[in-house]
């Protein structure tokens, strides 16, 4: 069975209900990072602690 990674906004503590998914942690978090940027105005691409703590936030599913 192939492997799956999943963001959700509500691990990295943001009131949101977006769960993102990818079969590689890089395709989550560019999935997340433009997220970010289009529903929460948050430019993860320049905050770069922001972006480290939302990669840790990505599990295997």
């Amino acid at each position: 069975m192939a492997k799956t990674f999943s963001f959700r906004c509500a691990d990295a503590g943001v009131p949101c209900r977006a769960k993102i998914t990818g079969e590689t942690e890089e395709e989550v978090l560019a999935k997340a990072v433009a997220h970010a940027k289009e529903k929460h105005g948050v430019d993860l691409t320049q905050a770069q602690t922001l972006a480290r703590y939302a990669r840790s936030a990505i599990k295997e599913t």
